[in-house]
């Protein structure tokens, strides 16, 4: 049976980010696609990561897949592995788990930012949400090459309509907290992508940061695109879900069938 794929969008991002990666996956995998809690239309909630770690465990719990993958996009990555490791550690409610896919993933231990930019973009919150020009900014230094003026308008648009107090909270707390001790190594599947001009978060940071908390993960990086994977390469995106769904897929009905 093919896994429902849980996408978790990035920072300043929502559930709708992935439309374009889950309108190639659809026919083939659920996709649940959640706006985190202080983007797209979900309320902010008080408490760090670990409150929206405890939001997510409930919405899986409540779906209650039977199986099914984790793809974590950027501040959605350190989500992800967060969930995994719990997973593991015997959470009932996330029972089911049979991957990750970070796609440059923010990692347990505090995410590598210049502290200049950090400040720049709490300051475009102080006072409210940001102005346009501001929110172009932000998209505009996170990809390789300019979006299409539709993917451009809906990429705005969720910086926009970010929580201020969920914007602040993940640039001054949460993406500095540090999970690594919490997290240790991970025997789940795991995909680790990186777009080839991704700064921060390329593939050098996630070798070094993400790929030591799993046993055998896979790296792949994606050209043309730096940090706004799902809208930069939806497609070389899709097709890396896809191929690591079927990949995992085969492995647990070998496993099964010599349980058998």
């Amino acid at each position: 049976m093919a896994p429902t794929l849980v996408l978790l969008h990035a920072l300043g991002a929502s559930g709708g980010a992935w439309a374009d990666v889950t309108a190639r996956l659809g026919r083939r995998y659920a996709c649940v696609a959640p706006d985190l809690p202080g983007f797209g239309g979900e309320p902010a909630l008080s408490g760090g990561v670990a409150a929206t770690l405890d939001w997510l465990a409930a919405e899986i719990a409540r779906r209650s897949p039977a199986n099914y993958l984790l793809v974590g996009h950027s501040m959605g990555g350190k989500f992800a592995t967060l969930l995994a490791a719990r997973a593991e550690a015997g959470d009932a409610g996330l029972a089911g788990l049979s991957g990750v896919v970070l796609l440059a993933g923010s990692p347990p231990a505090p995410e590598p930012m210049d502290e200049s930019r950090r400040a720049e973009m709490i300051g475009w919150f102080t006072d409210g949400p940001p102005r346009n020009a501001d929110a172009r900014r932000f998209v505009a230094a996170n990809v390789a090459h300019p979006l299409s003026p539709e993917r451009e308008a809906k990429a705005v648009a969720d910086v926009r309509r970010s929580s201020p107090a969920a914007w602040i909270d993940w640039l001054e707390r949460g993406a500095r907290e540090d999970w690594r001790d919490r997290v240790g190594r991970l025997s789940t599947p795991a995909l680790i992508v990186a777009g080839a001009e991704d700064g921060d978060l390329g593939e050098q940071n996630q070798r070094r940061l993400n790929v030591p908390h799993f046993t055998s993960p896979r790296v792949a990086v994606v050209p043309d695109a730096a940090h706004l994977l799902p809208y930069e390469q939806p497609d070389a995106v899709a097709g890396l879900i896809d191929e690591a769904a079927c990949a995992w897929l085969s492995v647990s009905a070998s496993q099964e069938s010599e349980k058998s």
